[in-house]
């Protein structure tokens, strides 16, 4: 269907996230603009109705109907529009939120063709049935599947009233055409709409990726370090956790940019990084830190599995071969978190393991527990 409508229309349809994780982001950011639109709109939605209620109507309808007018406006919509816009303010209360604001239409368009069935001139009536399915795709802060299942819903009851009511030639066919029409702009402003919204976020995750990411390699970069760091700090101190740290530098790099050019030194870059990536676990982090260096933060593991894990990525650094540099090796220095620990802390036990590996010759690691 998608495929279908895109051809037809003169404008890309909202795109679908590649992932439930990319959707669960977009819901989160995009949640509170939809609250405070939602709040806003329902609340101002409420007041415009109390103002209807008091019109003079008498000019239309029998004072028995306008009655019934204010019972159903002020009983009825006005709470009803109220009390959404109480729950969107309200944040623990969204997510029941949308189901309230789908139904709201439904709940107005019915007591919209009730009214009229009460009246021999409904036609000041009708406008509302038309402003009511075009102000839930554009103006109400729905999403867009509860907005098109509403619409559909409310145009179909806008149309079987109207069918048994009107009874003038020719009216009914004008009906129907204004029904489409504020359903069809509706329904195109909400597409465009919510295309928009979706291209603001992915946008905004762009340059959010581009500010945490090291372009040569693609890993993260320092920026995110602090971030998983601090995080998995908090997480340890709360659940009594601890995980390793390695920090890994390669050997004589500099020799290496010096004598086969620093094209050579970012193939090497690329490849140790590609090693790197294969044997780091889906839930560790792999960091590019500086130049040469780089910082693996490795969860749930314990002083004998570190040391290992550490003498595996070594060995399979030296393995490999590098092109024109042929043989590359890297020094670690790693170490556990622990309660007395901080970031720096932390950092700085490591790297001086790194150092000590370093000073003892290259090409092996170091695991410090103090």
């Amino acid at each position: 269907m998608q495929k279908i409508l895109q051809y037809i229309l003169p404008f890309k349809l909202p795109l679908k996230f590649p992932n439930n994780e990319l959707n669960a982001l977009y819901h989160e950011w995009d949640k509170p603009s939809r609250q405070l639109q939602i709040s806003a709109i329902s609340f101002l939605t409420a007041l415009l109705y109390v103002i209807f209620t008091f019109i003079d109507k008498s000019s239309w309808a029998p004072e028995q109907v306008q009655t019934l007018m204010q019972r159903v406006h002020l009983l009825i919509i006005v709470p009803m529009m109220l009390t959404i816009s109480f729950l969107a303010y309200k944040k623990r209360f969204y997510k029941y939120v949308m189901l309230a604001l789908a139904a709201s239409p439904i709940i107005a368009v019915s007591c919209n063709a009730y009214l009229a069935s009460k009246l021999s001139n409904y036609v000041p009536i009708l406008p509302e049935g038309y402003l009511c399915v075009f102000w839930l795709f554009i103006v109400s802060g729905m999403n867009f599947s509860y907005a098109l299942i509403s619409a559909t819903v409310c145009s179909v009851i806008l149309l079987v009233s109207a069918f048994y009511l009107m009874s003038q030639a020719g009216t009914y066919p004008m009906h129907v055409f204004w029904i489409i029409c504020s359903f069809s702009f509706g329904l195109l402003g909400a597409l465009i709409f919510d295309g928009s919204r979706k291209a603001v976020f992915m946008s905004q995750q762009e340059l959010h990726r581009l500010a945490i990411t090291d372009p040569l390699t693609g890993l993260y970069n320092g920026t995110q370090l602090d971030n998983v760091l601090s995080k998995e700090i908090a997480r340890g101190f709360r659940y009594d956790k601890t995980f390793g740290l390695l920090v890994i530098d390669i050997d004589n790099f500099k020799i290496i940019n010096d004598r086969f050019g620093h094209d050579a030194g970012d193939k090497i870059l690329q490849n140790i990084t590609h090693v790197l990536s294969k044997l780091v676990r889906e839930n560790d982090t792999l960091i590019r830190w500086g130049g040469e260096e780089f910082i693996v933060i490795a969860l749930e593991v314990d002083e004998q599995n570190l040391i290992n894990f550490c003498g595996k990525l070594r060995k399979k650094i030296e393995d490999e071969h590098y092109d024109t540099a042929g043989k590359v090796t890297v020094s670690i220095g790693s170490t556990l978190f622990r309660q007395s620990d901080s970031q720096e802390s932390l950092i700085s036990r490591a790297d001086k393991a790194l150092f000590e590996a370093k000073e003892k010759g290259r090409n092996m690691t170091v695991y410090a527990k103090n």
